[in-house]
């Protein structure tokens, strides 16, 4: 098993959209460094880490790793660039936990979603956040060799992507990253500033973010809901007239509740959330009337204009 295999199979990804993520949620600019093998002996965390299981051809850990001044740095500029103003926080609380969580959920669910393309057999889990040295022991069990690939971001820091290899069996090729910007809507008659519009999502900053855009397009009546079965029940009895809905959530996914308010008879206006881009997800979607799908991140530069732009109903 060769370093230049994994880490073109399985790192490759993540390192390319780790950095392009950078640009477009902090305007901060990173470079990769060589890939290296960590000593698996001598392996320390370095305090705080956003990590998902990998299963199937690669029985193991990716982890992006930071050091806590770093991940403080990068998650004030997230909230610097989706909500244009200044954040100078010195150590993670809630809404820079929010921020780095955005972050890096963006950059697992569309490097998985490329890796799943080309049939590598690969299985992630949902990103989940370490803080703790004392949990770094149970990622380290059973594991062989780690493959560490730095980061270097200007003016910053250096953060890591750590592969921590349990067991491996595959044979494949690099692959390239690709753009998604989203399906429009089809629809052309504006929303008018006086409708009830819906936000659905299980972080509160995407709903605090998305929230400020439509305010500034003149839209003021704005409920909220953090999950896809209380979206269905909101639709029930507070009868949005359009709604902007994530897709992975707790208790009810997007597309699961899109399909529900669509047997229930609903014809809501909803447009989708998601950094997946996944052709047979949105196909679905389609099927069951999505009225559009915006693909994460949108940030505050552009996020009143995209968010503009599928404000319309049939």
């Amino acid at each position: 098993m060769s370093v230049e295999t994994i880490y073109k199979v399985a790192l490759h990804p993540f390192i390319n959209e780790s950095i392009a993520s950078l640009k477009a949620m902090t305007n901060l600019s990173g470079s990769s460094a060589d890939v290296f093998m960590d000593q698996v002996d001598d392996f320390r965390f370095k305090g705080y880490a956003v990590c998902s299981e990998v299963s199937g051809c690669i029985n193991g850990v990716i982890m992006m790793h930071h050091y806590p001044e770093t991940a403080v740095a990068i998650g004030n500029s997230v909230c610097e660039t989706m909500f244009d103003e200044k954040y100078d926080y010195t150590e993670i609380n809630e809404e820079l936990s929010n921020a780095l969580a955005e972050w890096g959920n963006t950059i697992v669910g569309r490097s998985t979603d490329l890796l799943s393309r080309h049939n590598l057999e690969f299985n992630f889990s949902s990103p989940y956040f370490v803080h703790n040295f004392d949990d770094m022991e149970k990622h380290l069990t059973d594991v062989k060799e780690i493959v560490t690939v730095p980061i270097t971001v200007e003016g910053v820091g250096r953060y890591y992507f750590n592969l921590l290899v349990r067991d491996v069996n595959f044979q494949a090729s690099g692959v390239k990253r690709e753009e998604s910007t989203g399906i429009s809507n089809p629809h052309s008659k504006p929303l008018t500033t006086d409708s009830k519009v819906l936000l659905v999502d299980d972080s509160a900053m995407i709903r605090k973010a998305i929230k400020r855009y439509l305010n500034q397009l003149g839209y003021d009546n704005i409920i909220e809901a953090n999950d896809g079965s209380t979206a269905v029940s909101m639709v029930e009895n507070e009868a949005p007239d359009f709604m902007f809905m994530d897709v992975v959530m707790d208790k009810m996914n997007g597309d699961q509740a899109l399909k529900t308010i669509r047997a229930k008879g609903h014809d809501v206006p909803v447009v989708m959330l998601s950094s997946v881009t996944d052709q047979a997800l949105i196909n679905q979607c389609e099927q069951d009337g999505v009225s559009g799908f915006i693909f994460k991140p949108i940030q505050a530069n552009n996020g009143a204009k995209i968010i503009q732009s599928y404000l319309k109903i049939a």
